[in-house]
Order: C-alpha cells, then structure tokens, then sequence
C-alpha cells in the first residue's frame, strides 16, 4: 500500500482531497483507481487508511476508513548544523537523517560558514520523501538559519563536535536529548566552542579521523539515537 502526505488532512475528516501533486502522482504514475486503498500520513503522528472515489488525476478524493495515532519516538534528535558550500551533502544528510528518526534540524550562522542560505521548500519536499518512504509518521522541524550565539542562548547544555584539542566524552556518554553542534567545512571557532561550553555543552569525541560536516551530522544522530 502506497503513502502519500497531507499535512491539512484532520483527524475527523470522512472524505479527503489528495493536492495536486499526490493526485498526479497517485493517479497517473502509480496508476492506482477507484477502489483502490492508501495510506496517508499527516508528519504529525496520524496514519489514515482511505479508499479512492474519485480517481481524478489532479483531485483525487479518498473516503477515509480508518485514523491511527502513532506515539512520538522517545528521543527528540535535534541536530543544529553549518550548511555545506555544497547543498547536496546537506540534502543527502537529510534524507538519511530522517529514514534514521531526526526530530529538527537547524541551521546556524557560523563564523566560518560558506554558504549563509538555504532553500527551506525543497529540504522540507525532501524531508517528506524520506519520511513516507520510510514510513516514518512525523514529520521534522526544519528551522531556518540563526545565528550561533543566538542558538546557543535558547538551547543550552547540548553537545558540540568539533576538532580542536581538549577535554571532551565519548559519543556513548551521551545521556540526554538535546541539542548537537556541527561545525561548518572549517570547524567552529576557537571562539564559538568556548561560547557553547560557557553555556553547558560538551565536547564529543566522534572519529579518530576527520570527518565531512554530513558525516558528522549523521554521526551525531546515531549518538542521539542510542541515548
């Protein structure tokens, strides 16, 4: 059974409206027909099971059977991240961040950033291909660039990767969901790390070696994960 996403979509609703989109792609690429039935995920924990009634190729129209509420996963994985000069790494990060459980992701102005925009609408379509691929049922939070002081003020005592000397734990020693910290293609300043540990981070060990910001990224949702 295909998944298809409405985030509009209500927990009363008897009959629904596919978009455009889903209705074409419903429709006319997977070719699926009246009678035919599909699951629909709003990205906020509610799966519906809904039979087509009108197989129109941009306004398909469901009469839904069935509403399932899906509990959040226990760990909130919360990963605050520089861009990449190179936004695909950042959408390859995401897609498999979200097969993987990513609850929001941020993206910080650093002092050492090379790219200071992002196109939110096509991580976000993203984001909502790796989830109904998955068969995730919530959808995350992706929040738009803040600086890194600012960032850091609202959400202390998080952990922090960066490849500086100095004391820092284990990625097995973290113990509770909050946020972490990766640093741009040129790390973090000496400057911002000591901002972050000033307002309760902790410096994580994550490689003997060096690692690619997106590996990064991803490595610290696997830390998160095992929380």
């Amino acid at each position: 059974m295909a998944t298809f996403f409405a985030a509009n979509i209500s927990t009363d609703s008897k009959e629904f409206l596919l978009s455009e989109e889903e209705s074409k792609h419903c429709i006319r690429v997977l070719r699926y027909g009246l009678g035919s039935v599909l699951d629909i995920i709003d990205g906020k924990g509610n799966q519906f099971i809904g039979k087509i009634i009108d197989d129109h190729p941009k306004r398909c129209k469901l009469e839904i059977s069935e509403v399932i509420s899906h509990p959040k996963p226990d760990n909130f994985i919360h990963v605050a991240m520089a861009p990449t000069k190179n936004m695909d790494r950042v959408e390859w990060f995401l897609e498999k961040a979200v097969e993987l459980g990513l609850s929001k992701l941020t993206f910080l102005k650093c002092e050492n950033n090379e790219r200071n925009s992002i196109n939110k609408e096509r991580l976000q379509k993203i984001a909502v291909s790796a989830m109904k691929q998955s068969k995730r049922y919530y959808l995350p939070e992706i929040q738009d660039l803040i600086s890194f002081n600012q960032f850091v003020e609202a959400n202390p005592n998080g952990y922090i990767g960066h490849c500086y000397e100095g004391e820092k734990i284990n990625l097995t020693e973290i113990r509770n969901n909050a946020p972490f910290l990766i640093g741009p293609e040129g790390d973090f300043s000496k400057t911002e790390v000591a901002f972050a540990l000033k307002n309760g981070y902790q410096a994580v060990h994550m490689s003997d070696y060096r690692l690619r910001t997106e590996t990064a990224a991803l490595t610290a949702v696997f830390g998160l994960l095992s929380i």
